[in-house]
């Protein structure tokens, strides 16, 4: 570390050879690292990658860090991100998210990528990416995949991160397609007419005629209109006596009373109505149901389906 710090110190400020001298452009340098971080713990993996940007910031020093690390892969731009590969061929490829052929990945995604939570190293090696609607699902999904395959999203190679109402969103979801990585989009199935981001047209718009490939609308199979709606009635009645408790207690008939109308909405103004601890929003509600199921039988079937499909698709 002293060494690379006196190192830096001498690219960016070289002497000037004196008072007298004329002083010369400094000489235009290419610094090489070769897994710099190695051996090191976290706080002087964040050295090294200062040391770096310093270097780097210096318009006559160039940097090339050759890296396996995660840590330091995501502390840079995307876009100066180069992935060595090999193909199925054993010959070396060279991918560069942000080069002239991928024009496209400007800053704007760049930064909508960084917004959602997906950091290069999961933009460049996870094999399979979930966009969700919202905050609910983005609570919910990773529980309920983890009860219904025992993994976690994470250990299955499946990236998730939520709309959240962002055109932008699906815009990242459209380029990654469209390099041949394996997404998915899963939304409510009233959506498509209920969310103007989510409307047949603007879905075409992004996916082409891959679409109906890579649009689950959750619910469709099920007669149901929104995530809420798949859990069965003695669900949420057990659920609510334990997250919610009302005098006289909650019957699965409570629940039924609203199958046919905004199911998510008129819950939710029931459990406010009638109980003194009732949730603070939707994303809330489900989680309750959700972390209170009991096994994986309990995961509505047409979530298993999505989730046995987003497992092949990560693999």
């Amino acid at each position: 570390m002293a060494v690379w710090e006196e190192t830096t110190d001498l690219l960016i400020e070289p002497g000037d050879g004196g008072e007298d001298s004329e002083v010369e452009p400094p000489v235009q340098v290419i610094v090489a690292y070769d897994e710099p971080d190695t051996h090191l713990d976290y706080h002087f993996q964040r050295e090294v990658m200062g040391i770096i940007r310093r270097q780097s910031a210096a318009d006559h020093v160039s940097v090339v860090v050759a890296t396996h690390s995660m840590n330091l892969i995501d502390g840079v731009d995307i876009r100066d991100v180069v992935l060595f590969e090999l193909d199925d061929t054993r010959r070396t490829t060279m991918q560069r998210v942000g080069s002239a052929e991928h024009a496209e990945f400007d800053r704007h995604l760049g930064a909508i990528a960084a917004a959602v939570g997906l950091r290069n190293s999961v933009l460049l090696h996870e094999r399979c990416f979930l966009a969700v609607e919202g905050e609910t699902e983005q609570l919910t999904i990773p529980i309920l995949f983890s009860l219904a395959t025992k993994l976690s999203l994470q250990a299955a190679g499946i990236a998730l991160w939520a709309c959240g109402g962002n055109d932008g969103a699906l815009k990242l979801a459209s380029y990654l397609h469209k390099h041949e990585r394996s997404v998915m989009l899963m939304i409510d199935a009233d959506s498509e007419s209920g969310s103007k981001i989510f409307s047949l047209k603007n879905l075409s718009g992004h996916f082409g005629t891959d679409k109906d490939k890579i649009v689950r609308m959750v619910g469709q199979l099920s007669g149901a209109r929104e995530l809420e709606e798949l859990f069965d009635d003695d669900i949420w009645a057990r659920t609510a006596n334990a997250a919610w408790p009302r005098d006289g207690g909650w019957k699965s008939e409570h629940f039924s009373a609203h199958r046919g109308e905004k199911f998510s909405t008129a819950v939710l103004q029931m459990l406010k109505d009638h109980s003194d601890q009732a949730p603070s929003g939707k994303p809330a509600m489900l989680l309750e149901v959700a972390v209170r199921l009991n096994g994986p039988d309990e995961v509505p079937s047409e979530l298993r389906d999505i989730f046995a499909e987003l497992r092949e698709l990560a693999g």
